[in-house]
């Protein structure tokens, strides 16, 4: 029997860099809104978001999606997923952040795929390329390296590597967009948070810090988030001039 795939979206109001974010509205769609809908074009999927808050849960619910209350006492995102999928079915959970408008659906297959394809693998993050020189120093964006075989060495929101000799290193972004195991899932949430995952606010340094394998999926295009209120007219002037993004904001309005 194939295995089932759950995508949970976690939002909450009371971002410490920017309140209030799930629900700004993008093109006249509030955020997180903008996050389901694309989730849902990935295919027939159990689509979710999970939240601390009423006022999301009920926004969602008056665009007919499904939401689910969780506690407010989780700091990591992961642990909001986890507390979800208590109540929900699901071999493979991806975790969609709330704050990806400009989501690909296929970004939902492609982390869900090495799950599918290999038993041993517990955990899989999308990444994508850095655009620029200010995204390598940017420390709002979490930076990533990988091993030859594809999973990841580190993640980190200092600008990496030091370069003592100036060559190609692939240095990628971190997204957030993420798949887990359901047993990878439990045993992560249940892990003591380590001092270079406090250090970061980087939760996925607690998997590597224990030793979980987490394979890097790199797509081929750049992924942008909303990390704060200058990132929606950047958004909103990518959905309105990149022909992709335009024709993607169409099918989710019509």
């Amino acid at each position: 029997m194939a295995d089932n795939i759950t995508i949970v979206i976690p939002a909450r109001m009371a971002s410490s860099r920017y309140p209030g974010k799930p629900l700004e509205s993008i093109l006249g769609l509030p955020l997180v809104e903008h996050v389901r809908r694309r989730s849902l074009l990935a295919g027939n999927n159990l689509v979710v978001v999970a939240t601390c808050d009423t006022s999301i849960k009920e926004a969602i619910e008056n665009f007919g999606g499904k939401a689910v209350m969780t506690k407010d006492t989780h700091e990591r995102c992961t642990d909001r997923i986890e507390e979800a999928m208590e109540h929900l079915p699901g071999d493979i959970i991806v975790m969609v952040q709330g704050d990806e408008p400009l989501l690909m659906p296929e970004a939902i297959n492609a982390v869900a795929a090495p799950l599918l394809e290999d038993p041993s693998l517990p955990i899989v993050n999308l990444l994508s390329p850095l655009q620029s020189q200010d995204d390598h120093t940017n420390p709002n964006i979490v930076k990533a390296v990988c091993k030859l075989d594809g999973d990841v060495i580190y993640f980190t929101r200092s600008s990496i590597p030091y370069y003592r000799q100036q060559v190609a290193v692939p240095v990628y972004r971190q997204t957030g967009i993420m798949a887990f195991r359901k047993d990878a899932l439990n045993k992560f949430s249940a892990l003591t948070p380590t001092a270079m995952e406090i250090a970061e606010s980087v939760d996925m340094l607690r998997a590597t810090e224990h030793g979980m394998r987490i394979r890097g999926v790199v797509a081929d295009y750049p992924t942008i988030g909303v990390d704060n209120p200058s990132d929606v007219p950047l958004v909103e002037e990518w959905i309105r001039n990149n022909k992709v993004q335009h024709e993607l904001y169409k099918s989710i309005t019509r």
